[in-house]
């Protein structure tokens, strides 16, 4: 249920209205990682009405009551890799994904099968990056092969923070959008890169899934 009064802001944007914060409230959202960028996405979202946040530890042979669901470990490849399933069960019942760090392994690829938006975040010293993986139709004969390589740790200072909440507002755009009918042409996937020393950011479009 949309709490109208405390979600009044976003019902009167025409980009939202009434029924994209009915969307976003009935949202369920992975958060993969468990550094600054991932906890201030999920702040951002709990704020803006997404009550069932899925929280997952990404990183290599961690394990937390405080993640409820399996993390990959990057044991193996392939279909059957602990890998690819635990992010089948791990992925199967959200509607977007956020992931805080570019590692290498199942997610993206499981996603692409299970039809899944993804966006993912990697905040340095100097320069914010963000990559969108557009909704597109599930694809249930795709391949979840994939090695994990685990990414180059993130900076835990201001860029997190933004990177957190680039990831949280990008989220809350396509949420509200809801499910879009299947295009002759898949969208294209959105790469921002925003420098924090003052250079001009980057915008670009990459036409097909790496």
């Amino acid at each position: 249920m949309v709490d109208v009064v405390r979600h009044a802001r976003h019902i009167a944007l025409s980009e939202i209205g009434p029924e994209g914060q009915a969307r976003i409230s009935a949202a369920r959202v992975a958060v993969v990682g468990n550094d600054l960028a991932a906890e201030t996405a999920a702040l951002y979202l709990r704020a803006a009405g997404v009550i069932q946040l899925v929280p997952i530890t990404a990183r290599r042979g961690e394990s937390s009551s405080s993640f409820p669901l399996p993390a990959p470990r990057g044991e193996g490849t392939g279909e059957g890799s602990p890998d690819a399933q635990a992010w089948l069960a791990s992925l199967k019942d959200v509607d977007l994904v956020i992931r805080s760090g570019f590692d290498d392994d199942a997610m993206i690829a499981t996603a692409t099968r299970l039809g899944l938006p993804v966006i993912v975040v990697r905040a340095q010293r100097d320069v914010v990056d963000l990559v969108a993986f557009p909704r597109r139709p599930p694809a249930p004969g795709a391949g979840t092969d994939a090695p994990f390589a685990a990414a180059t740790p993130a900076d835990e200072g201001p860029a997190a923070v933004l990177a957190g909440t680039l990831a949280a507002t990008e989220a809350l755009h396509v949420l509200a959008r809801g499910s879009e009918p299947a295009a002759s042409s898949p969208p294209p996937i959105k790469h921002l890169r925003l420098p924090l020393d003052g250079r001009e950011p980057l915008v670009q479009a990459i036409g097909r899934q790496p």
